[in-house]
């Protein structure tokens, strides 16, 4: 359900349209939290940020999720963006990320057991940063300690 419904949707050729794709929102709702962090470790980025969205806005988010989605954003090339300077082609992916930072920030994810942790994951965690919008927390930059979540077949 996973792959045919979220990963590389917008590539499916069965669509006959110009239309943008866009998954179905109330079958994501019926995926659990370990299955939230599959889809985002299986996810096409090319596919835009609305799963991402429903991810992190979910209340069923991990913070291993999360923190796996922040460092797969590749977020130090946005460190010197502020919501006035960052292109629009971009502000998608810096909205996410700043909601991202938001959440860590009011400990607000009511899970951490899935792991996520970015050095281990080859990220450079040691950017300098000097915007205050990207001051996040330690645990965000150092990862969440967990159990990797098996396989659900795509």
């Amino acid at each position: 359900m996973i792959k045919k419904n979220f990963i590389e949707f917008s590539f499916d050729d069965d669509i006959e349209n110009d239309e943008e794709t866009i998954p179905d929102f109330k079958k994501f709702q019926t995926l659990n939290s370990a299955e939230q962090y599959y889809l985002s470790d299986n996810y096409n980025w090319d596919d835009g940020t609305i799963v991402l969205d429903w991810i992190i806005d979910s209340p069923k988010c991990d913070k291993g999720t999360a923190c796996l989605i922040f460092w797969r954003a590749e977020p130090d090339y946005y460190y010197d963006y502020t919501a006035e300077n960052i292109e629009e082609y971009q502000a998608d992916v810096w909205h996410l990320l700043q909601k991202i930072v938001e959440r860590f920030k009011k400990n607000d994810f009511k899970s951490s057991k899935f792991e996520f942790i970015p050095t281990n994951e080859g990220y450079q965690t040691d950017w300098p940063i000097e915007l205050d919008i990207w001051q996040f927390p330690t645990e965000l930059n150092e990862g969440i300690k967990g159990k990797k979540p098996f396989s659900f077949g795509l």
